[in-house]
């Protein structure tokens, strides 16, 4: 519980997590992620790409889904390394999504954004947001009402 740490001005992830996380994969520069997928939005803070990967622990595409990722091309290893100097990564993050929404029409739609957080379910220490956008799956074949 939170209540048990410590009081101090800023409670680290290392506090919490009794030191830094174990990363499952290596870290890669976000031009490497991004490889020759298709940008649909880029700043000097961020890129926005179609991601054709699923993670494992992703559904399956349905028809017409739209998968992108967003990636910080300032290093941050999650988004629990930003914090209030860092305005202006922040800013640059929600513009990327609001201009990735914009330019697909996603708006028109709806869609979804997320941020796996440490692992079990980020896997590099990489600043990555996933934006999703089309009828999700259904889950476990029952019809949704």
């Amino acid at each position: 519980m939170a209540s048990d740490l410590p009081a101090k001005a800023v409670v680290t992830p290392a506090d919490v997590l009794g030191g830094i996380p174990e990363w499952p994969k290596e870290q890669r520069p976000w031009g490497k992620v991004v490889g020759d997928n298709d940008i649909v939005y880029e700043d000097k803070k961020v890129v926005v790409f179609h991601d054709p990967v699923d993670e494992e622990h992703e559904s399956k595409r349905v028809p017409g889904e739209v998968r992108l990722t967003l990636l910080s091309k300032k290093h941050a290893s999650s988004l629990m390394d930003l914090g209030v100097s860092d305005e202006g990564l922040g800013a640059a993050i929600l513009h990327g999504i609001q201009q990735a929404a914009y330019r697909l029409g996603l708006e028109k739609k709806g869609f979804e954004v997320r941020a796996h957080v440490y692992p079990p379910l980020q896997h590099r220490p990489e600043l990555a947001f996933k934006i999703r956008s089309g009828k999700p799956p259904k889950k476990g074949g029952a019809a949704s009402g």
